[in-house]
Order: C-alpha cells, then structure tokens, then sequence
C-alpha cells in the first residue's frame, strides 16, 4: 500500500472552499466549516490542506478554556504567550495579520458549545482577516447558529459524505498495488458504509491476502468470507501429500 493523500470529491470541495476564502475580498467574512460523520476523512483531509497553505492547526479540547487555547494557537507559532487573554489575542493578531496564514481549529464542536470561546474566535477572525476554518463533527453547524457572533461570518461549508463507488475505485488505483476486482470494491465500500478510513483498512488487508496468493487481482470469489477489518487473513492455500489442495486455518 502507498501512503497519499486522494482527490475524492470531499476533497476536491474543501480545496475549492479554502481557496474561495483565502482570495475572497476585502470586507468579505473569511470563516469556513468542515463537518461530517467521523470516519469521512476530514481530519486528514483539512492536515494535508494546512500543509498546502501553511496555516495553523490546533486542537480545541473539553476542557479549553479561552487561555488555555490562546496559548496553544501561539504556541504553534512559537510565541511565548502573554499573561492575560488580552495580551494573548493581541499578540496573535498581530502575527495573523502580518503572515496571513489560515488559522484551522480541530474539534471545534468544543469551541462552539463555550460562549467565551466563540467570541474570542470571532475577535481573531475580525481583527486579523485571516481566513478561519472550524473541523468539527456533524451536529456542529447546529451548534454554530446558536452562536450567532460566528454564523454570521461563515461563509464556506463543507460537509464530508461517504465516498461513492466512483471515489472507492479512485483510491483503491492510487494506493493498492493490486488491481481490486469492481465486485470486491463494492462489497467493501457497502460494508464500510462508506468511511475512506474503513475502506483503507480494507483495501490493506486485501493486498495482503493477494500477496499470500500470489496474485496481482482479487476478487470477491478469492476473497471468500474474510473480515475486511478484524481478524486473522486466511494463509494461502497449500499443497498436502496426497497431491489434493487443502486450505491452512
């Protein structure tokens, strides 16, 4: 298995999304949502998106607290933070505005359920104009038009859906160096229900179960009943003395 990043059409609207608020105009609200059930990706997806435009990416937690994250973002940019949340906001405001680098923020369903937090976003994104995206699962967008200091500002969202069978044949050619019968990838993308990190795990258990056969295609056929994610593969079958063909559990 090879290690790349796909272009499914999750994606290929994220990129298009991130780069309508980095160029958008000025005076335009610049802050963007990415959410979805987990499992769709949007983690990786948005980790490979911040290396591509140099932003920042932090983690909001339970237990963040408008300090506690204020240090964290200036951390990341090696800024030794101030004393006050004051101090803080104003010293990251000034590095935003002076780099314009992206500012990206993993599990802000945290950030949304906090009053505090939100308003102290909505002060970054207002007096730094970089772009500001929020990573969070899919009842987020519910939580952010309570907050209505945010929703107002939002204007790019993005939600990460399952991958279609067009998507599961587009990563199974660029990451498998077997060639996946259309049979097999069907039945793994119906029993992952979708989830790119599902299908990943299975796509590598099925190369796996292809080396041991010696075969550079599988099938649903040679697949047989093997579990996608869990369990032992079944070995290659192998020869017995008796000249017959017996299989090895």
């Amino acid at each position: 298995m090879k290690y790349e990043i796909v272009q499914t059409e999750n994606i290929a609207r994220l990129h298009e999304a991130s780069t309508a608020l980095m160029e958008r105009h000025v005076g335009m609200p610049g802050m963007g949502v990415v959410h979805g059930d987990t499992g769709y990706g949007k983690s990786t997806a948005c980790a490979w998106l911040n290396n591509r435009v140099h932003g920042i990416y932090v983690r909001a937690r339970a237990l963040s607290t408008p300090s506690s994250f204020l240090g964290s973002i200036l951390k990341e940019i090696d800024v030794e933070p101030a004393r006050s949340c004051a101090g803080m906001v104003d010293q990251l405001v000034e590095r935003l505005a002076l780099s314009g680098r992206p500012l990206m923020i993993d599990e802000a369903d945290y950030v949304a359920e906090t009053a505090r937090l939100t308003e102290t976003l909505r002060d970054i994104h207002d007096l730094s104009t970089v772009p500001v995206i929020l990573i969070g699962m899919a009842g987020i967008t519910r939580k952010l038009d309570r907050r209505r200091q945010l929703s107002g500002r939002l204007a790019q969202s993005v939600e990460f859906t399952g991958m279609d069978l067009e998507d599961a044949r587009l990563v199974a050619d660029t990451l498998c160096e077997i060639r996946v019968a259309e049979d097999l990838l069907a039945d793994l993308r119906d029993k992952a229900a979708g989830e790119i990190r599902r299908v990943v795990v299975g796509l590598t258990r099925i190369e796996q179960r292809a080396r041991q056969l010696n075969t550079d295609t599988l099938d649903l056929r040679a697949w047989g009943k093997a579990n996608y994610f869990e369990g032992r593969i079944a070995s290659a079958p192998a020869k017995a003395s008796t000249g017959r063909v017996t299989s090895i559990r």
